[in-house]
């Protein structure tokens, strides 16, 4: 018999819970992230601005032509480079070690592009010839051999940095003192930047200055010592007879050798002085007419 009960409840609750929760984990992450990034761009902006202004004094007081590279990308790690000068070490010498701080990092990038494309391929290669497993096998294995090619890059370019910044820091400093801060300037990511900039002003060290030209002339005052000049000697006329030994014999008329006899040296004759005519005695004493 069927009395008509209908079992079957149904309640209509709204799920907003999970919803609000949902929300509230997203939006905290996003401000998390804006937080950490905002902090990340004011950091990197900082150091950016130490940085060059600490680079570009330094190389305004080295006598560098183009100092104005510190405030660009890229440049700038060169012409950081170039303020150290040449590094010599041991047995070999860096000349250019701008060049070698701008190249390397270029390269580096570009081998560890292939070096991934070679891994992705040899990892597709292994899995349709041998199965995922020797797939998988070939990906850690090569992928092993990248690591250790980035710790070994990463620590050679760190010594090389901290040799640019030594070489820097000396010019201003103690070397064990610039060795530390080459040091720390590796270390922590703000600690070069701010270490350049405070020492963009301080004074060179006794012997680490710059050669910026030939040595200073002394200045001349007027109106000091005249050393007396003395006149050039006048050559000395030739004798008409020469000194020791018989006189030679002159050569024969007509040969064409007679020795020029000079003219005598014509003196002007001064004008014999005028007599005074004699006068008559009446022009001397005129009568008086009356």
């Amino acid at each position: 018999m069927d009395f008509g009960y209908d079992y079957g409840y149904q309640y209509e609750v709204p799920m907003t819970y999970h919803s609000g929760i949902s929300d509230s984990v997203a939006a905290a992450i996003l401000s998390i992230y804006l937080i950490v990034l905002t902090v990340v761009l004011i950091f990197t902006l900082t150091s950016y601005i130490f940085h060059s202004i600490g680079l570009y004094t330094i190389g305004k007081r080295l006598g560098k032509e183009h100092p104005w590279l510190a405030f660009i990308p890229f440049a700038r790690d060169y012409f950081h480079g170039e303020l150290a000068g040449e590094i010599v070490l041991k047995n070999r010498s860096i000349k250019n070690p701008g060049i070698w701080k701008l190249v390397l990092p270029i390269a580096f990038n570009v081998v560890t592009g292939i070096f991934v494309g070679i891994v992705v391929l040899a990892a597709v290669l292994g899995i349709l010839g041998g199965g995922f497993g020797v797939g998988i096998l070939t990906i850690v294995m090569l992928y092993a051999l990248l690591l250790i090619l980035i710790i070994v890059y990463n620590a050679a370019f760190m010594t090389f940095r901290i040799f640019i910044n030594l070489q820097i820091y000396e010019r201003f400093t103690t070397h064990n003192m610039g060795l530390v801060h080459a040091v720390l300037s590796v270390l922590l990511p703000l600690y070069e930047a701010i270490c350049l900039f405070i020492m963009r002003n301080r004074d060179f060290i006794p012997g680490r200055e710059p050669k910026l030209g030939p040595p200073p002339v002394m200045p001349v005052y007027p109106g000091g010592p005249v050393l007396p000049q003395v006149p050039p000697a006048e050559p000395p006329i030739p004798s008409a007879e020469p000194e020791h030994g018989p006189a030679a014999e002159p050569p024969a008329p007509g040969t064409g050798q007679e020795t020029p006899v000079p003219a005598a040296e014509e003196r002007p004759v001064p004008p014999a002085e005028p007599h005074p005519a004699e006068v008559p005695e009446e022009e001397k004493h005129p009568e008086t007419i009356e």
